[in-house]
């Protein structure tokens, strides 16, 4: 009866022994399964402009740098967007882990005056936007050659006319693009005027301007005077 009592004893001890040792490659399986893989996030964009506010000649290419930090590892797709609805191309940065990486783009204009912005958009992993770096401006205007050296030209190569006064319904008028046609310096008002004429409706139609201050004689010259 003993015998065999131990025997039953050994064998249980033994299944057991299988049991322990069958369990340790599964539990090293779970854990590797329940290990998450790294993810990617962007956490902020920032963009700046360079000049903030500019005066001077134009065009004028406006600097804009920023920073892009992420948490994770992989891949940032981003683009620039712009105040006049413009977006620009694809881009993309690599990440090998926490971190922040650089980026920059330009902005070339040359309006009168300008107030604008620009902004950097995170595409993927997930959708983020910056703050909007706004910039103003104003395009100095510089004297050309010809007006240096005394050359004054007529302002207009073509001009718009129409009728002004208010029309009855079912009537409406049709304005037309008259060409310069002929310039020459006249006495109105007992002052020497420059005169431009355009062509409309078969008449010519009339801008003009004084003498500019300190000169004395203007001829007719191309599309504008010679000054002196």
């Amino acid at each position: 009866m003993k015998l065999r009592y131990s025997t039953i004893a050994a064998t249980a001890g033994f299944t057991l022994a299988l049991i322990v040792l069958s369990s340790k490659p599964a539990q090293s399986v779970s854990a590797l399964i329940s290990s998450p893989a790294q993810s990617l996030q962007v956490v902020s964009a920032t963009l700046v402009p360079s000049p903030q506010a500019y005066d001077g000649k134009c065009p004028v290419t406006i600097k804009f740098h920023g920073e892009i930090t992420v948490k994770g590892k992989g891949t940032v797709k981003y683009t620039f967007v712009r105040s006049d609805g413009a977006t620009g191309p694809i881009h993309s940065l690599d990440f090998d882990g926490d971190g922040t990486k650089p980026v920059e783009t330009t902005w070339t204009l040359s309006p009168p005056t300008f107030n604008e912005w620009e902004a950097v958009k995170i595409l993927s992993p997930n959708e983020l936007q910056s703050d909007r770096a706004f910039f103003k401006g104003t395009c100095l205007q510089q004297p050309t050659p010809e007006t240096s050296k005394g050359f004054i030209a007529c302002p207009l190569k073509q001009a718009r006319t129409e009728v002004t006064t208010p029309l009855p319904e079912p009537w409406w008028k049709t304005p037309q693009v008259g060409k310069l046609e002929r310039v020459s310096v006249q006495t109105i008002g007992g002052n020497q005027t420059l005169v431009c004429e355009y062509w409309a409706y078969g008449r010519t139609v009339s801008i003009m301007r004084l003498f500019p201050a300190g000169t004395t004689n203007c001829t007719p010259a191309g599309d504008g005077f010679q000054c002196h």
